[in-house]
């Protein structure tokens, strides 16, 4: 078996460096970097000068999200740029090797650092190790721990499904960085697409505006970002953004046609449920197959329709059963929930609200089942809820405040609640701009503010204490 191992990793050392050439650009043209890569080349250049310790990052995030290119990235700049010399350069891709009998991934990264790299005891010279597809080992985290703790000339980066979050215990999370990589906004999208840079502080300023109801800053950015678009793009910018939210979040869509993005899309669901899901759980065959219809029905209906009983009766299976799917899909960031606003017993009995973490799952599906069509302003109408939902989700991971969704009849699509205690009343509408339901909502939440994320606008505007935002322009967060 030693021997084995080390046919492997030495072949891996020879072949990598094609490999990840072949996998960085398309038609001759390099792709373009996401912001992760630049925050990531930072720390491997701070590395390199033995100016900090910060060696050790984790990288969730879904399929599809662009993890690997972002790995395949910064190889090809410690080759290419740092010239490092590829003996000290590991990337090594557990899906071919999950399958290996009685796999340990410590065995392969020995035969780097002590064989390849003549670790006595420790390495002379710095070594990278980038460690993709993660979740398939069981002791990922244990081991990079021990490698920090030990040799101090290691850099290394796992990546892997958000099953990775189970495996990030309390030791390795003291050691480590975490960097959870999401779906692209609709600027990281027309970045990647068409190379239109935007600057750094648009997304921030537009995410301050929501907390703190001043609009002026964004008006000024958003007048600049709007007139780059209409110079850059050579077709409709509204239309590119209806062909974002349906088939450009994710890097893997931006060179294929529409009929691809979507069964890749479907692909891709399909393999979270029946690779990413038994590292969470084991499910019976039933509650399997009971999983893909549940995830059809959430897809193609609103989040206020369904509730436990709900689909217990429709799917057959037990409440209990529901909640386990939920929970197990949840933890791989396919879905997230909203609960309802109000006290503890309140949000008890009131049933949770669930979205993807992209619009263009929901999208898929859709378009999959002929329903993209028969009603076009519902269809965009639900992805762009879903987009504010996920937009909002993912905006909480980085800052301090509650998603809620208005149990009022008539009520608002969330509050926010933020650390101060305050609610901020937010309406996604598609079609008429009716500013009923947040007046009612600031009134009852005793609210400063309240907004309306709508196509009905096009530009960011004040009226009174009602803030409209272009869901164009929300997308940028």
């Amino acid at each position: 078996m030693e021997i084995e191992t080390q046919s492997y990793i030495t072949n891996l050392l020879k072949t990598n460096p094609k490999i990840v050439e072949n996998n960085l650009n398309y038609n001759d043209k390099k792709f373009n970097k996401k912001k992760e890569y630049y925050q990531l080349k930072e720390h491997i250049d701070t590395f390199l000068e033995k100016e900090s310790d910060d060696r050790f990052f984790i990288m969730p995030g879904l399929r599809g999200v662009g993890k690997t290119t972002i790995i395949y990235q910064l190889f090809s700049y410690l080759l290419n740029e740092k010239q490092i010399p590829k003996n000290r350069i590991l990337y090594l891709n557990l899906e071919n090797l999950k399958d290996v009998p009685n796999f340990n991934i410590k065995e392969y990264i020995d035969v780097f650092l002590k064989d390849v790299n003549e670790a006595y005891p420790t390495v002379k010279n710095q070594v990278f190790i980038f460690v993709d597809e993660s979740q398939y080992s069981k002791n990922w985290a244990s081991l990079g721990k021990i490698i920090f703790d030990e040799d101090k000339n290691v850099f290394m980066i796992f990546t892997g499904s958000d099953a990775l979050n189970l495996e990030y215990n309390n030791d390795s999370a003291r050691r480590s960085l975490k960097k959870e990589i999401y779906p692209l906004n609709f600027a990281e999208y027309l970045y990647l697409k068409y190379d239109i840079n935007y600057p750094d502080m648009l997304s921030e300023t537009f995410r301050d505006m929501i907390f703190t109801g001043k609009v002026k800053e964004s008006q000024k950015i958003e007048n600049r970002m709007y007139n780059q678009n209409l110079i850059n793009l050579n077709q409709n910018y509204l239309k590119e953004w209806e062909y974002y939210i349906q088939y450009g979040c994710f890097p893997f869509t931006l060179n294929r046609t529409e009929e691809s993005i979507v069964q890749l899309t479907l692909d891709m669901k399909d393999r979270i449920i029946e690779k990413d899901l038994d590292i969470i759980t084991s499910f019976t065959t039933p509650i399997r197959l009971a999983t893909y219809k549940l995830i059809n029905i959430i897809a193609m209906s609103k989040p206020s329709e369904l509730s436990s009983n709900k689909l217990s009766n429709i799917l057959n299976i037990s409440k209990t059963s529901i909640q386990s799917i939920f929970q197990a899909l949840e933890k791989t960031h396919l879905l997230f929930h909203v609960e309802p606003y109000g006290s503890c017993v309140k949000r008890q009995r009131k049933s949770w609200e669930y979205y993807f973490l992209t619009s263009q799952i929901k999208a898929s599906i859709y378009i999959k089942n002929g329903l993209a069509t028969q009603n076009p302003k519902e269809y965009i109408a639900n992805l762009s809820e879903n987009l504010v939902a996920a937009s909002l989700f993912k905006l909480q991971q980085n800052r301090d405040f509650g998603i809620f969704y208005d149990p009022e009849k008539g009520g608002v699509d969330f509050l926010l609640n933020t650390i101060m205690g305050d609610i901020i009343p937010i309406e996604v509408g598609i079609g008429a701009k009716n500013t009923k339901q947040v007046k009612k909502a600031i009134s009852r939440y005793n609210s400063d503010y309240g907004i309306i994320v709508s196509n009905r606008s096009s530009r960011i505007q004040k009226e009174d204490n009602i803030i409209s935002i272009p869901i164009s322009t929300f997308s940028f967060m």
